[in-house]
């Protein structure tokens, strides 16, 4: 079911203000709809039974309110079955005497649609899909809707609200009483009641606990370091590192850390005692989880950072080469000036003053900055020395794990100088003086090779932390080797591939031979040049833009009044009910709905809580932040913007946009305070930022969103994006530039059943790759790697499924899991065997992009859609993101999706109104080409206000946004902003 449907599900009553979609979308019959309502014979119950009909198919319930029947809908109901409508406004007379007609008319309804009663089966089932969905989404919240939904897609009629809340609060109570019988199981009821205790405490400085685990770092530092270093100390001292039950996963986790830290302390003693000690759980696991990750990447940060510093610290000057140069005049000098040297003395000091200058060892900057630390060892020693508390592992032996055991030992026995050489494989540039005679400065290579392994080790994941979430082992990443074993055969059928991997490689293979054989005909022809220096085309001038295009833009925006943001949400709410996702329900109030906008406006744009509060003076700031807390849920967020994007997606107008299965995404930058751990410098705007990942539709509208660190690699949230989304039904391929490719990736996606489509950079410098002992023809000869192996392929290809089944399946993220295979991962098969599938992917798809030029402008196409959508959305949100939602991911998921919301809220008004004008030229027979339309956007923010009060008219849309509670004398009152 699309997203939009949602808040109709469930309505006890036709709403008053219904458009003209709606009731053609759920009012309109087939044939064979209508042959059931004309086999009434009265004409009056052909109504009836009409109406039943269409409120069944948008609310999934039956009606049993029929005092109010709106002039309009009576209207379509009679140009629909062909009887002229009667001159009331109700159904009363038919049905306030004959109980039994109107639950005919019901029966008959419902069964015509395919709907049906509950049965206590069913029942049975649905508590069962309950407990089941419950182990991934714990929100009560989101649990009502989606139970809705469900129902709806399982043609069960919709029951009580209040029989699905019990259904739903007994499911919970159910889960959560195996959740806290596996914590006791594991630690028994009284440690369970002293990490109650404990979170009720206050640290030495009079903080909090609760407060000081739940803190973010506030910025990237060694001292930050030393304090997330205690945090997981006394975290591991309290016991909550060992033995955690892996029924209580990680999404339970999230859920209830995050409830006990949005509360404080003192109110979660209202709670029952079974919730109580599950949270307070959590919450200790979460912040353990959390804590190390935050540690881990601090450290790994540092490392970088002190190597760079290292390298500007011992960069050679312009002064160290003159000075050298001095040094080497005043020798000659001294040499011209000895008056009782023979000639051919002179001569012979002169040739080896000047063979001893030009033999002078020259010294890499790498060579400088290893040297330079080596000196410097104090920073190092005293980060390893916290770093040997961690419970650091590996599957197998690892130099790193046995660097650190030497190392500990080293310090435990409190001497500077390393004993003995070890044997470990730490990098071979550091090994020559870890094995010198200097034993001081050999203990001081040692722990560095051992912080530089260890940084790349925790990348790829050969070394791990159990109690994270991002570096834990591959064991629990990814689906373990028993379950693949189990539902091998379930999950290839899922990603709809064949066991055998000749049936997917070998065709691929043949493929290829083919492009390559076309690309070899194109270049003997002169369509495409290659040499030595690689790839050319022909560079076609840019065409100016088709004088219809311009007429019809203007055409189509000429008609469009002046926009205040605040009212387009409004107007867009009226047609969506985007607010009723948010809360999961209706807003009860105007006070309610007002305070939903705040903290949209709050997350979306570079306003602060106090900033809205300001703005809109009847709600406290206070307020606003628990609405913010409370709506903090990405998914409800993401939810709300694909709903918006589907209402942009009905318009006529929007079918000629473009593709319906291309997509591109790429990142945007928002500024952001210098002091925030994961802020980063844009490199084009010199800012303190962090990254939004988009992924837009060809056809406009963003169907989803992610934050991200900059200057990462973004092949693992391009393909996240697609994989998660639930906006559009289909993505066969994604426009990526180069930042969002990796050859692994490009393997990954394949099987995940979509084409990553880079646009690359410098793509006449990179290689055409094809297997070992292809004859390649002349002409190619300069760009051609025949180095890939389909025997390399096929025997990593089960691995392959499995890391894609892992990602499918929701066990992990295609982040978390390119961040393992990514170059730090290097000589390992699965990876190796990945690379040379992306490799002959890549090269088909170079071959495509530079031979077909509808194909490659369809992807720059669609990459300059992102980047007009990332115009509007720097438009919306112009300052800084707050600081107190930008130091963690989870606030900035919120971040993120709101301001996709208001977005697709801009695009979705530009397209009613331009749908409006496409209407009024074809009626008035004008000539209308459907490639002028692809070439006209609804961003269009001229004479749209996006900075001005927040003034919510909601008296002119209350019919539809607040239809149980609409009070026009009460809603039109003076607002104030």
């Amino acid at each position: 079911m699309e997203h939009w449907r949602s808040p109709y599900l469930g309505l006890r009553d036709i709403p008053a203000g219904l458009n003209e979609f709606e009731l053609t979308t759920f009012f309109s019959y087939s044939a064979a709809e209508l042959a059931t309502v004309r086999s009434l014979r009265k004409p009056l119950h052909r109504f009836g039974l009409a109406l039943h009909m269409g409120f069944i198919r948008m609310s999934g319930r039956t009606l049993d309110a029929v005092d109010r029947i709106p002039k309009m809908l009576w209207s379509h109901l009679g140009a629909q079955i062909g009887i002229d409508p009667p001159a009331m406004g109700t159904l009363r007379s038919l049905y306030i005497d004959r109980i039994r007609t109107l639950s005919e008319h019901q029966q008959q309804a419902y069964r015509a649609l395919g709907f049906q009663q509950m049965t206590e089966h069913q029942r049975r089932y649905v508590v069962r899909w309950l407990r089941e969905t419950l182990v991934s989404r714990s929100d009560q919240t989101s649990l009502l809707p989606a139970l809705k939904r469900w129902l709806y897609d399982h043609r069960i009629l919709q029951i009580a609200p209040r029989e699905l809340k019990s259904l739903i609060a007994t499911a919970q109570r159910d889960h959560e009483a195996q959740l806290l019988k596996a914590l006791e199981l594991r630690y028994g009821q009284q440690k369970l009641q002293t990490w109650e205790a404990a979170l009720n405490s206050k640290t030495q400085d009079g903080t909090p606990l609760q407060t000081w685990l739940w803190a973010a770092p506030l910025k990237q530092s060694t001292v930050q370091i030393t304090q997330f270093f205690d945090k997981v100390d006394h975290l591991r001292a309290m016991g909550v590192a060992e033995n955690w039950p892996s029924s209580v996963n990680d999404a339970a986790v999230r859920h209830y850390a995050r409830r006990c830290a949005h509360r404080a302390p003192s109110v979660s003693k209202r709670i029952t005692a079974t919730r109580r000690s599950l949270e307070v759980a959590c919450f200790l696991r979460y912040a353990l989880c959390t804590s190390s990750d935050q540690l881990l990447l601090m450290l790994r940060r540092w490392i970088r950072k002190t190597a760079n510093d290292a390298a500007r610290e011992t960069m050679p000057t312009y002064a160290d080469a003159q000075a050298k140069l001095h040094e080497f005049a005043l020798n000659v000098r001294k040499l011209a000036r000895q008056e009782d040297l023979s000639h051919e003395d002179l001569r012979a000091q002169l040739v080896e003053l000047a063979t001893a200058t030009l033999t002078d060892t020259k010294v890499s900057r790498s060579a400088l900055a290893r040297a330079h630390l080596i000196d410097h060892p104090a920073q190092a020693r005293a980060l390893l020395a916290r770093l040997l508390t961690l419970p650091l592992a590996a599957q197998g032996d690892h130099p790193v794990i046995q660097a650190l055991e030497i190392l500990h030992n080293t310090y435990a026995n409190r001497v500077t100088t390393l004993a003995t050489a070890p044997d470990l494989k730490l990098g071979n540039r550091w090994q020559k003086v870890i094995a010198g005679t200097d034993r001081k400065k050999a203990l001081s290579a040692l722990e560095w090779a051992t912080l530089f392994a260890l940084r790349l080790s925790l990348r790829n994941g050969s070394v791990y932390l159990e109690h994270s979430f991002v570096f834990r082992s591959q064991a629990t990443l990814f689906i373990s080797k028993e379950d693949w074993k189990k539902t091998r055969d379930m999950h290839y059928a899922q990603l709809g591939l064949s066991k055998d991997p000749k049936e997917t490689l070998e065709p691929l293979a043949e493929h290829l031979h083919k492009r390559l054989q076309d690309f070899a005909t194109a270049a003997a022809s002169g369509q495409i040049r290659v040499d030595s220096e690689g790839i050319h085309q022909e560079k076609s001038p840019a065409s100016p833009e088709d004088i219809r295009v311009a007429a019809l833009r203007r055409t189509l925006y000429e008609g469009r009044p002046p926009g205040q943001l605040p009212e387009i949400v409004l107007e867009m709410d009226s047609a969506v009910r985007f607010s009723w996702i948010l809360l999961g329900r209706e807003p009860n109030s105007r006070r309610e709905l007002l305070m939903v906008y705040a903290a949209v406006f709050a997350h979306g744009t570079s306003m602060s809580a106090a900033d809205v509060s300001r703005m809109i003076p009847e709600l406290p700031v206070e307020a606003v932040r628990q609405t913010m807390k409370r709506l903090s849920d990405e998914r409800r967020m993401r939810e709300a913007s694909d709903a918006m994007l589907q209402y942009l997606h009905r318009f006529e107008i929007a079918k000629h946009w473009g593709r319906s299965d291309l997509a591109s995404s790429d990142m945007m930058s928002l500024e952001t305070e210098r002091a925030i751990w994961q802020s980063r410098v844009d490199p084009r705007r010199k800012t303190a930022s962090v990254g939004i990942y988009t992924h837009v539709r060809d056809g406009w509208g963003i169907m989803y969103d992610q934050p991200i660190v900059l200057n990462e690699r973004q092949a693992g949230v391009a393909i996240e994006g697609v994989v998660r989304q639930s906006a559009v039904e289909d993505v066969g391929q994604l426009a990526v530039d180069t930042h969002g490719y990796t050859d692994f990736a490009m393997a990954v996606a394949k099987l995940l059943g979509f084409d990553l489509c880079p646009a690359l950079a410098d793509i006449k410098h990179r290689k055409l790759f094809a297997l070992k002992g292809t004859i390649v023809p002349n002409v190619l000869d300069p760009v051609m790697a025949c180095n890939l192996e389909l025997s390399a392929m096929e025997g990593i290809f089960d691995e392959l499924v499995r890391i894609a089944a892992s990602i499918r399946s929701g066990q992990c993220s295609a982040v978390q899991a390119l961040t393992r295979f990514g170059s730090a991962a290097r000589g390992q098969s699965v990876y190796d065997g990945g690379v040379q599938f992306g490799k002959m992917l890549c090269t088909i798809f170079k071959v495509d992009y530079l031979l077909n030029a509808a194909f490659r402008s369809e992807i720059r196409h669609a990459l300059n859609r992102g980047e007009s959508t990332h115009t509007l959305q720097h438009a919306i949100h112009s300052g800084k993101i707050p600081a107190a939602l930008s130091k963690r991911m989870d606030s900035m998921a919120a971040v993120s999706s709101a301001l996709s919301l208001l977005s697709n809220c801009v695009m979705a008004w530009n397209a009613g109104h331009m749908q409006t004008a496409w209407d009024a030229i074809k009626a008035a027979g004008g000539e209308l080409l459907i490639a002028d339309a692809r070439s006209v956007s609804p961003t269009n923010i001229a004479e749209i206000n996006l900075r001005g009060t927040l003034d919510f008219p909601v008296e002119k849309f209350a019919l539809r946004i607040l239809p149980s509670s609409v009070n026009i004398k009460d809603l039109s009152r003076r607002r104030t902003a």
